[in-house]
């Protein structure tokens, strides 16, 4: 969530701070890939992902007239 903004990241960290995630400032404003302090725990992480390829890959499941779920 949030993978190409800063803000959101933060605002997710500092809604899950009763989970004990703590936000580097720097790291999330270079997007990580770390975004917590060093040694921190939990640690948090940017994951670079591609929504619209699952999407491609599960609509194209439909279309073929499977399952999208596997």
């Amino acid at each position: 969530m949030g993978e190409n903004d800063a803000a959101i990241r933060a605002r997710v960290c500092r809604d899950a701070a009763w989970l004990g995630i703590k936000l580097d400032e720097t790291a999330n404003q270079q997007r990580g890939p770390r975004i917590s302090p060093a040694g921190a725990t939990p640690s948090v992480w940017v994951i670079p992902t591609d929504e619209e390829a699952m999407i491609a890959r599960h609509t194209l499941r439909v279309v073929r007239g499977h399952s999208a779920i596997n």
